[in-house]
């Protein structure tokens, strides 16, 4: 089958996210194997977007810290990193008090950092530069891939990302998706083993809730993954997820529905369940809930599907199984 142009960026893009996703989560445990990987990678990347001719900086006379990359034909510096401070920008420019022809560039791994005002003055003046033209992140470089012609965007992903998809299986990819969602967010104390399961049928709370053919297709297809994030258990993954998910997101969506049709002291300081009985008696729509809920997680990630893993239904549809969303009784 031959694919599209768009087919073709989107799997590029989110290749691109979930290897940022490996990254962040490894980093969290102190594991930076991947950062090394990643610089090659990435070098070859930005060598194919660009034609930049960038090799290892330990490869050139101009071996430094803070610089991995050089391109002496163009007379460009690329440091690659995943630290975000001033510090280290600061650190990666004092290469310019050396060789003041050239430019220097800094590729984030993760999210690019975002300097301050009187830090881009500062710089900015030290070093006759544009600092924020020098930062660099993944939303970058898509930016920049969307802009190849089509068969050069086909060339770039066939030499880099056709076998980068197979990389990562079903249940690593859920994983990753997740702890990304979770990623600095306050951890919950309440225990997810103890919560209530619910006692309903699947298809049963369907049709309580009253859910649409198409939503319930999607939750359908969602459940039959459950056994994937069953598998997260062991480090409390779900009981933060859980947090973000129901007790943030999923909560919050149905106090703004119900201010619609009750004072706000009807539900002020209610959880979750007493949140249901009451959207229960006031006839809330669920199609609208779960439709609200699902834009609202996706706006936080970079990949609503993997090779046909729709994470953020497997999410939904987890958490509708269990009765934690959608009213049960």
């Amino acid at each position: 089958m031959v694919e599209t142009r768009e087919e073709i960026f989107n799997k590029i893009s989110k290749s691109l996210a979930i290897t940022k996703y490996d990254i962040e989560n490894r980093q969290s445990i102190n594991d930076y194997g991947l950062n090394i990987h990643s610089e090659n990678f990435f070098r070859d990347i930005l060598n194919f977007i660009y034609g930049y001719e960038l090799v290892n900086s330990n490869k050139e006379k101009q071996n430094t810290p803070y610089i991995d990359l050089v391109d002496n034909k163009r007379r460009l510096f690329f440091q690659v990193t995943t630290t975000r401070t001033k510090e280290k920008i600061e650190n990666t420019l004092q290469i310019l008090n050396e060789y003041k022809d050239y430019e220097v560039k800094i590729l984030y791994l993760l999210e690019k950092s975002k300097p301050n005002k009187e830090t881009i003055t500062e710089l900015n003046s030290k070093y006759n530069m544009n600092l924020l033209d020098s930062l660099y992140d993944s939303s970058d470089l898509i930016r920049d891939i969307n802009d190849l012609e089509t068969t050069k965007l086909k060339d770039f992903y066939n030499k880099y990302f056709k076998n980068l998809e197979n990389k990562y299986s079903e249940i690593s990819i859920l994983d990753l998706v997740i702890k990304h969602l979770v990623h600095n967010k306050k951890k919950c104390k309440r225990n997810y083993l103890n919560d209530d399961f619910g006692t309903i049928e699947s298809n049963e709370k369907l049709q309580l809730n009253k859910i649409n053919q198409k939503i319930s297709s999607e939750i359908n297809s969602g459940i039959d993954y459950r056994i994937l994030v069953e598998k997260l258990e062991e480090d409390n993954t779900i009981t933060d997820l859980k947090a973000l998910i129901v007790d943030d997101k999923y909560k919050s969506i149905l106090e703004t529905k119900l201010l619609a049709k009750v004072k706000r002291e009807k539900f002020l300081n209610k959880d979750v369940s007493e949140l249901h009985i009451l959207s229960k008696l006031h006839n809330l729509n669920y199609n609208e809930v779960i439709s609200e809920l699902y834009e609202n997680i996706n706006s936080e990630v970079e990949i609503d599907d993997f090779n046909s893993l729709n994470v953020t239904w497997i999410i939904i549809s987890f958490f509708f199984e269990i009765c934690d969303i959608g009213i049960k009784e």
